[in-house]
């Protein structure tokens, strides 16, 4: 069960108050009214819960595995090239690789 928060109990008073001054023929609307505030309110907390958050440093963990792991990868496949062809392989997997950590680490975090 949810908890309201201070503010919204004087609206809420401030409503009910307001529906028992202005009679019957106010009655719809002020129901209406408070009606469509608490499901934009519910709504809006739905929406938060349903955001997904990520932190930040599991992300940033994630990158730097996956690149050590592509970088070993890359590292056994490339020993079957050759002296020349390995050393050229690795040196362009690994410009890959950090291609790909700087383009990660300069992305805008939203």
């Amino acid at each position: 069960m949810t908890t309201r928060t201070t503010d919204e109990r004087p609206e809420l008073g401030a409503t009910l108050a307001a529906d028992d001054e202005l009679g019957v023929e106010y009655a719809d609307a002020v129901r209406g009214s408070l009606l469509a505030e608490l499901d934009a309110r519910i709504d809006r907390r739905l929406a938060s819960r349903d955001r997904l958050t990520v932190p930040r440093a599991a992300v940033q963990v994630t990158v730097a595995l996956g690149s050590i792991g592509l970088g070993v990868v890359f590292a056994l496949v490339a020993r079957d090239l050759g002296a020349f062809g390995g050393t050229v392989a690795t040196i362009v997997a690994w410009a890959a690789i950090l291609a790909i950590n700087v383009i990660h680490l300069r992305a805008p975090r939203g």
